[in-house]
């Protein structure tokens, strides 16, 4: 079995990506319902293998469940900060956080039995991955076991973590810091309701002249590497994804 790799170049919208993972974790679901079904190249033996969405949108806040509904009117105008910004809800947990220019942001979808995961080792499963990634760029960070997410030694988060499950089908994941032009967005915000807590990015690290891409391929790697039954990542275009190829296992 190989980790599926789907990278979107450039920056694109929250729905584009939304859309494609709402694609793959129907095509799980499917599985789970009839292991042989119509108008997909599924057959009994052969339940989709996991795939990692990997992109930069434009600028986006996202609201977790901890803030569903909880928004006012005032609350999300700020957000949208006169149109800078774009504002979605998002059944990840977690509060309201923000995605754009200059952070890789990471979907993992996957049948978390396949790989012997309970969901407790699903996140601890993601921060390892990301500790990895920022290793092989000589970054020391650490988990908190608090606080969800990946942080430095000087007590910044660069990387954020959100999920969703449902039937052991693994959705959302990941927002990993690249470059400092990511930072301010995160000024106008309670950083995932921590207070006085400040984000930081590689490029902050000293780790320049990295691009999101770049950084995406160290980190299906290092995921890879991390998930049970696999044997390494193969690369996959959109329409593949789309048109419901649910690759080799």
């Amino acid at each position: 079995m190989h980790l599926r790799h789907l990278h979107l170049p450039g920056l694109t919208t929250y729905t584009r990506t939304a859309r494609i993972q709402s694609r793959l974790v129907s095509l799980h679901l499917a599985h789970k319902r009839s292991p042989a079904f119509p108008n997909t190249n599924f057959s009994q033996s052969s339940p989709p293998a996991p795939t990692l969405l990997t992109f930069q949108t434009l600028p986006t806040y996202t609201t977790g469940r901890r803030d569903l509904n909880a928004l006012s009117p005032e609350q999300i105008a700020h957000l949208r900060f006169d149109g800078q910004a774009q504002h979605h809800e998002a059944l990840r947990g977690g509060q309201t956080t923000y995605h754009g220019p200059g952070q890789l942001t990471a979907y993992l979808i996957c049948d978390l039995r396949t790989h012997n995961l309970t969901s407790r080792d699903y996140v601890r499963f993601l921060e390892s991955s990301i500790i990895t990634t920022l290793a092989y760029y000589a970054i020391t960070s650490r988990r908190d076991e608090v606080n969800p997410g990946v942080w430095t030694t000087d007590g910044r988060k660069i990387a954020s973590l959100g999920v969703h499950l449902r039937r052991h089908v693994s959705s959302h994941g990941i927002g990993l810091n690249v470059g400092n032009e990511i930072l301010p967005w995160f000024e106008r915000i309670v950083m995932c309701g921590l207070p006085g807590k400040k984000a930081t990015s590689l490029e902050s690290q000293g780790i320049k002249g990295k691009s999101v891409h770049d950084v995406a391929e160290v980190f299906a790697d290092k995921a890879a590497r991390g998930l049970t039954g696999v044997e390494g990542v193969v690369r996959v275009g959109e329409e593949e994804v789309m048109d419901g190829h649910v690759g080799k296992r």
